[in-house]
C-alpha cells in the first residue's frame, strides 16, 4: 500500500466504547497520548451498557472502605480452583496486583466510582477457597446523564433493567416505582449505563474524540510487520483510513452473534446469545488476519437463555436473563425428561452441562433446548421471563392439567417426566436432594444467606403444569487473540505484533474459562484494557514506510 491519504491521525486508536475500551483510552490519553475511538453502531456502550456494569475486582478500596477484608493469596488460590489449569498464573497475578490499583486511579482520577453491594454476596461462597464475608464485586453508582450532554441520547439501553443499582434490585427484582420514576424525570443511570457514561464523561474531559458508525474492517500494516493504522468503513459504506502511532487497541466486542465463528469455534453454536446485536467477531478476524495467536476459543460466558417471542429489540427476538429454576417448585428436564444437573448452579455453570455426550447412544441428551417444568405456585409467587403472577399464563407458554399432557406437548418423555416430578416430590418430603444436592450451594439463594431445603426444595403439585424451553445463550464469547501481562496481542511465535493490543471479550480471557463472580468479565476487561493504554501510551516504535 502506497501513498495512503490518512483521514486522521493520532497515537492510539481504539476500537469500541465498552468498559475495555473505555478504560484503555482513558489510560492513553492520561499517558500523553492522542487518543480516537471507533464505534461500530450508532450508540455507545457495548455489552457493557446492556450488562449489569459491574466489575469483579479482588483487593479494591471500597471493601476496605466498608470494613471487608481481602487476601491476596487467598484471591488467586481461588481463581486457580475455579479455572482448573487453564490460565497462565502470570496473568492471574498480574489481574490481581494491578486490578485494585486502576481502580483506586479510576475512582480518584476519572470519578468514576463505585460501593460495595453488601447484600449481593460472591456467587461460590461454598467454596473453601471463597471470600467468606462481603464480595469483590462493584456496585456503579447513580450517574447524571446529563454530564455528558447530547452523547446521552447514543448511550445503549437494556430495555429491561430499570435505574436502579444491583443492591436495590435492579438485576434481580424488587423495583421501588418510585425511585425508579424519580430517576426517569432526572436522567440518571444506573448499572451498565452508568458504568458507561461515567467512563466516556471522563473521556471527553481528556479530549478523547469518537465517532460513532464506523467499523473497523482491516488492520494497515508496515514493512517490518507492525501495526501503523486501521481501515474502517462507514454506516453509508464509505472506506476511510486512520493512522496509529503508537498502536491499535482491539475492543470491540466478541463473535457470538456470527454463526460461521461460533460453528467454528465453539463446543456447540449459540442460539440465543444475551447480548447486544453487533458483536460479530469483527477484532477477532481483523487479529488473526496478521498471525494473532488465539487463546479460549471454545469458551464462551455461557447463559441458560429464556425468550418471550413477542419481545424484540434491535429487530430481534431478545434472548433474556430468564429465572424461576433457583427455587421450589420447579426442576429442568432435557428431552428424555430427566433431570440432568442441579439446576441452581451459576449462570455460567448450568450450559457447561449441555455439552455431556453419551458414547452408547451417540448423542447430547441434554442439548438445548431443555425445559424448565413448574407447577401453578410458581407461576403465582415469580416473575418468569415477562409472565408476571396474577396474570393468565400468554399463548407462548405451554401449559396443561396434567405432566402427561405436557410432555406430549413439548415433545419430551412422557413416562420419564412424570417418573421425575414424583422422585423431585419424594426428595421434596425428605428435604434432601441425593441425586444433584439442590439446597446445597451459595448461588441458587444468593441473597437469602445460600442454598438451604427449606427454601430451594419444592413439590411440582399443583395444576396447571407449565413448560419453557430455555435455550443456550451467552453474555459473550471470551475467547480470541492471545495477549501478554500489557495486553499486546501475541503472535504464534509467542511475540507481541507490535502495535497491536487487545482487551475484554475482544481478546482471550486472561482467566481462561471463568467467571468467578458478578462482573466476572468486566473487570478483567477494564484491567487489561487500561494497561493496554498505558503500555500504547508509553511505547514509542520505529514504524517502516508504508
Amino acid at each position: 500500500m502506497q501513498n495512503i491519504q490518512w483521514e486522521k491521525e493520532v497515537d492510539v486508536i481504539v476500537l469500541g466504547t465498552g468498559g475495555a475500551a473505555l478504560s484503555a483510552a482513558i489510560a492513553a490519553a492520561d499517558n500523553g497520548a492522542s487518543v480516537l475511538v471507533l464505534e461500530k453502531t450508532h450508540q455507545i456502550g457495548g455489552t457493557t451498557a446492556y450488562s449489569g456494569g459491574v466489575p469483579w475486582v479482588p483487593l479494591n478500596h471500597y471493601m476496605k472502605d466498608q470494613g471487608f477484608s481481602d487476601n491476596r493469596e487467598q484471591v488467586i488460590a481461588f481463581i486457580k480452583r475455579l479455572t482448573l489449569g487453564r490460565a497462565e498464573e502470570s496473568m492471574i497475578e498480574r489481574f490481581v496486583d494491578k486490578g485494585h490499583e486502576i481502580f483506586k486511579f479510576l475512582d480518584e482520577e476519572a470519578q468514576v466510582r463505585f460501593k460495595t453491594p453488601k447484600t449481593y454476596p460472591e456467587y461460590y461462597r461454598n467454596l473453601d477457597e471463597a471470600l467468606k464475608d462481603g464480595t469483590r464485586s462493584l456496585d456503579p453508582v447513580p450517574f447524571d446523564l446529563n454530564l455528558i450532554g447530547d452523547w446521552g441520547m447514543h448511550l445503549r439501553q437494556n430495555p429491561i433493567f430499570p435505574p436502579l443499582t444491583l443492591e436495590e434490585g435492579g438485576a434481580i427484582g424488587g423495583i421501588d416505582f418510585t425511585v425508579v420514576a424519580e430517576r426517569m424525570q432526572n436522567n440518571i443511570v444506573t448499572m451498565g449505563r452508568s458504568l458507561v457514561a461515567s467512563l466516556f464523561k471522563a473521556c471527553l474531559d481528556r479530549g478523547v474524540e469518537t465517532l460513532l458508525n464506523t467499523a473497523g474492517k482491516e488492520l494497515v500494516m508496515g514493512e517490518n510487520g507492525e501495526v501503523i493504522g486501521l481501515i474502517a468503513e462507514t454506516s453509508e459504506g464509505e472506506k476511510k483510513y486512520f493512522k496509529a502511532n503508537n498502536g491499535v487497541i482491539l475492543a470491540s466486542g466478541g463473535f457470538e452473534w456470527n454463526k460461521q465463528l461460533t460453528k467454528a469455534f465453539l463446543k456447540m453454536d449459540i442460539t440465543h446469545p444475551v447480548s447486544p446485536p453487533g458483536n460479530e467477531g469483527d477484532a477477532l478476524m481483523m487479529a488473526m488476519k496478521v498471525g494473532a495467536a488465539l487463546d479460549n476459543m471454545s469458551e464462551a460466558c455461557w447463559y441458560p437463555a429464556m425468550v418471550d417471542p413477542k419481545f424484540e429489540y434491535e429487530d430481534n427476538v431478545m434472548a433474556q436473563l430468564g429465572n424461576g429454576r433457583n427455587g421450589p417448585n420447579s426442576i429442568v428436564v432435557n428431552k428424555h425428561g430427566r433431570r440432568f444437573a442441579h439446576e441452581g448452579t451459576t449462570y455460567n455453570d448450568l450450559p457447561r452441562t449441555f455439552f455431556n455426550f453419551d458414547p452408547v447412544n451417540i448423542e447430547f441428551p441434554n442439548e438445548a433446548p431443555v425445559w424448565l417444568i413448574f407447577d401453578q405456585q410458581l407461576k403465582d409467587r415469580e416473575l418468569i421471563i415477562t409472565m408476571t403472577p396474577g396474570d393468565p399464563a400468554p399463548d407462548w407458554v405451554d401449559q396443561a392439567a396434567t405432566l402427561q399432557e405436557l410432555a406430549e406437548k413439548v415433545g419430551v418423555n412422557a413416562e420419564n417426566l412424570i417418573d421425575e416430578v414424583a422422585k423431585w416430590n419424594g426428595y421434596c418430603e425428605q428435604q434432601e436432594d441425593p441425586d444433584f444436592h439442590r439446597g446445597t450451594i451459595q448461588f441458587e439463594n444468593l441473597t437469602g444467606g445460600g442454598g438451604n431445603p427449606e427454601a430451594n426444595l419444592g413439590k411440582i403439585e399443583k395444576g396447571p403444569f407449565y413448560a419453557l424451553p430455555i435455550y443456550l445463550g451467552a453474555l459473550g464469547t471470551n475467547g480470541g487473540p492471545k495477549i501478554d501481562g500489557n495486553g499486546r496481542v501475541i503472535n504464534f511465535a509467542g511475540q507481541p505484533i507490535q502495535g497491536l493490543y487487545a482487551a475484554g471479550n475482544a481478546s482471550a480471557n486472561p482467566l481462561g474459562p471463568i467467571y468467578p463472580s458478578a462482573g466476572g468479565t468486566i473487570g478483567p476487561a477494564m484491567v487489561f484494557g487500561f494497561l493496554a493504554g498505558e503500555h500504547a501510551a508509553k511505547t514509542t516504535l520505529v514504524k517502516s514506510e508504508v
